[in-house]
């Protein structure tokens, strides 16, 4: 991605620290056993990741996508286990209650797919 505004570069940069701080604070809720907390901080680690997917894929800058059009996008980059939320009302899944190992696979993807996006963004930006 040449040519990536400098605040544009913070911004997805801030987005992308903060997926990975989710991913660390779900990590230790899922230490304390803690399933409800670590699956609603995985959950919003994934949606800031895959709203830097979006802005990769057409940049904030050049063109700004609806708020309905971004809301769809963000959902159809969901990784495989968090895409099944799509079809489901977010507010009972984050709110229901779920066991800590029932919600570790989730975390796990969470983490992979913020990964995934960094690597994506430190690419796109000619980083190492």
């Amino acid at each position: 991605m040449t040519g990536l505004p400098t605040r544009w570069r913070t911004t997805f940069e801030d987005q992308l620290d903060d997926a990975e701080r989710r991913v660390a604070q779900a990590e230790g809720f899922l230490a304390s056993e803690d399933g409800s907390r670590a699956l609603q901080e995985a959950y919003r680690a994934v949606v800031a990741a895959a709203t830097v997917q979006v802005w990769l894929a057409s940049p904030p800058w050049r063109s700004v996508l609806s708020a309905p059009e971004m809301q769809r996008r963000v959902r159809e980059a969901f990784p495989n286990q968090f895409a099944v939320f799509t079809s489901m009302d977010m507010k009972d899944v984050l709110t229901s209650p779920w066991p800590t190992p029932a919600v570790t696979p989730y975390v796990a993807e969470a983490k992979i797919f913020v990964s995934r996006i960094r690597g994506d963004f430190k690419a796109a930006v000619g980083e190492r």
